[in-house]
Parts: C-alpha cells; sequence; structure tokens
C-alpha cells in the first residue's frame, strides 16, 4: 500500500482534516466534499491571512453542518434541495474535476474503455463480471480477468452519488434521484460495500482485487489503481484530466442562485462526461449591513484566494479544473456578498 493511502485506514471514523500553522486572525472551520480534500486542504495550508481547517466528510455532513452553524463554511458537490438553512446563505461554484471510473482488475491497466451503458450496468449487477461480453467487445485487445466484479460506493448523503445518480439518469435512463445511489436497496447492486467518503473508498480499490468505484482524480493518481476512459456524448471515450473536465464544465452555465444544473449529454469534443462542481456555502452578509466585517470578511477574502489565486495557480497539478473566466467573474461576485 502507498503511504498516501495509509492516512485514510488509520483514521477510525473515515474523517481527514487539513491542517494549518497558527495565525494571529480569524480560525475559519470548514467541512464538506471529500472530492475536494486535496485541493481545499492545499488551498488551505498555502493561506497565509487567517487560519484555515478543512475536514473531509462528505458532502452531505458538511451542509448539516453549515447548516447548525458548527462551522464557518462548507464545500459540498450537491447544493441544498431545500432552503434548509435558517439563515441567509449563498451557493457557488469553488473549483470542477472528472470523477474517476476506477477499478484494480487484475492485470488490467489504465484505458479499459466504458460506456455510460456498462457502468450502469455494473451499480445495478447486470454486469457482474469483468469479462462480460460488453466489456470485451469495446476492448477486444485486453485480457479480462474471469472475476466478479468487486463494487464499492460512496455511503449516503454524497455529493459524488447526487451527481452520478444524475449523471446516469441523463445518459442511461432508469436511475431516480431520490435513492438509487444512497442504498444498495435503492438501485445498488445487493454486497457492495460503502464508504465514508473518497479517500477511503480509494483505499478499498487499491487494496482489493477485481474491485471497482468512483472518486475524484487527485485520489486516483496518487493510489495504485486502474483509470477507465468514458465514452462522452460525442462518442469518444476519453482520459479523465484537468484540461477534460474543465473542457465540459466551462461549456456549462452559472444559474442566478449560484448553482450549475449540469447538462451531462451535452456534446463537447474531447469534454470528460462525468466532471462535477464543488460549490462554496457560506453566511450572507445582511441587506442592513452595508460592508462585511469580522469573520464574514474573512470567509469572503478566503473565498475570493481559492477561486482567484490558489485553484487558477494549483488546479491542474492536483486533477481539478479551475473555473473559466466567465464563471469565475460571476461567482466573485457572489462572494462580495459573504458577510
Amino acid at each position: 500500500m502507498k503511504i498516501s493511502r495509509i492516512i485514510s485506514i488509520v483514521l477510525s471514523i473515515g474523517l481527514l482534516t487539513s491542517t494549518t500553522p497558527a495565525y494571529a486572525g480569524e480560525s475559519l472551520a470548514g467541512k464538506g466534499s471529500s472530492f475536494a480534500y486535496s485541493a481545499l486542504s492545499v488551498c488551505s495550508a498555502n493561506y497565509t491571512i487567517d487560519a484555515v481547517s478543512y475536514t473531509s466528510t462528505g458532502s452531505g455532513t458538511g451542509r448539516t453542518e453549515f447548516a447548525a452553524k458548527n462551522i464557518d463554511w462548507a464545500a459540498s458537490d450537491a447544493p441544498y434541495t431545500s432552503n434548509y438553512p435558517n439563515f441567509d446563505y449563498v451557493t457557488f461554484p469553488l473549483l470542477g474535476g472528472p470523477v474517476v471510473f476506477a477499478y484494480s482488475a487484475v492485470g488490467v491497466g489504465d484505458g479499459l474503455q466504458l460506456t455510460p451503458a456498462i457502468i450502469s450496468g455494473i451499480l445495478k449487477g447486470t454486469i457482474t463480471r469483468w469479462d462480460d461480453a460488453t466489456i470485451k467487445a469495446l476492448n477486444p485487445r485486453i485480457k479480462l480477468p474471469k472475476k466478479t466484479i468487486k463494487v464499492a460506493y460512496r455511503a449516503s448523503g454524497s455529493g459524488t452519488n447526487t451527481n452520478l445518480t444524475n449523471y446516469l439518469r441523463q445518459a442511461v435512463g432508469g436511475w431516480n434521484l431520490s435513492s438509487d445511489m444512497n442504498s444498495a436497496s435503492g438501485g445498488l447492486v445487493s454486497g457492495a460495500t460503502s464508504f465514508a467518503n473518497s479517500q477511503l473508498l480509494a483505499s478499498y480499490i487499491e487494496d482489493n482485487s477485481n474491485a471497482f468505484g468512483y472518486f475524484d482524480l487527485s485520489d486516483a493518481i496518487t493510489a495504485d489503481v486502474g483509470i477507465a476512459k468514458l465514452q462522452n456524448a460525442a462518442g469518444a471515450f476519453v482520459a479523465p484530466t484537468a484540461l477534460s473536465a474543465g473542457k465540459f464544465l466551462n461549456a456549462q452555465t452559472l444559474n442566478a442562485d449560484g448553482t450549475i444544473t449540469i447538462d451531462f449529454t451535452k456534446v463537447i469534443p474531447g469534454a470528460y462526461q462525468f466532471s462535477i462542481v464543488t460549490y462554496g456555502l457560506a453566511p450572507k452578509r445582511p441587506a442592513s449591513q452595508k460592508v462585511s466585517t469580522g469573520k464574514g470578511l474573512a470567509i469572503q477574502k478566503w473565498f475570493t484566494y481559492v477561486v482567484s489565486t490558489c485553484m487558477p495557480a494549483k488546479a491542474a497539478g492536483l486533477g481539478y479544473a479551475p473555473l473559466g473566466s466567465s464563471l469565475k467573474t460571476k461567482t466573485l461576485f457572489i462572494i462580495k456578498t459573504i458577510g
């Protein structure tokens, strides 16, 4: 097992926390998306204005903790589906990236070609073996193991789950946004194994032969796993990269509420089709208050740094896509209302 994966195993409840040196300014605690953990931990470690910490709990826990005011800010791969917090808040995109379909099929390296229909079949249990005829037909030169596929997935509340269900609903059909990816009984194959965050799921794929799962590119790069090429809406098989994800996400439109309704069927040459957005959640400045002060201003500066400085410099190297110019301009306008 690689050293980068050991940290995930030793944590008793599957949580990862970024650490930063102490500063004399504000202390800003955030929780949420494990998909974005690598990006936000690097940004917090390099931020020098205030002390920022980030814990990888999964998007659902991040949203719950933010609504309960147990943390100062949150990151989530899915926005609230209702106006859950009893206080004014803002939602805005922070960064994007590809969700990798990873595997440990014995003897199979990177580049196994998969379609949305095959992925749906694996998750639902209609495709149970690596040497299934549909997989063999797309990969005739690869010797596939005659073994059962061990399916691993993210536990309930995962924003990646919400996006995956939506992706398969649009691309294949037969998936229900309300439940399918949140429990084995809701549509997943019986016997699938769930994990609290992306880091633990990546460790499982690395350590168990013939397993299959999905998580961020950053964790896939550091783990010893195979990375699939995914057929996009243009019919091409594309590897998940920061560039191919950026092509897809920056062709989407930002809504007035700060969310992006991703069209997973949009035809974009060279795009990696299953790319998602991580959102920032922060308290909104009261209408009666003309300028932000104190902790509200500190959170505003932190998110401005992530979007304007850290991600443009660091995202690609970590396997993420920074916001394109149009999305970034609109996002920074929303961030100015934090307070």
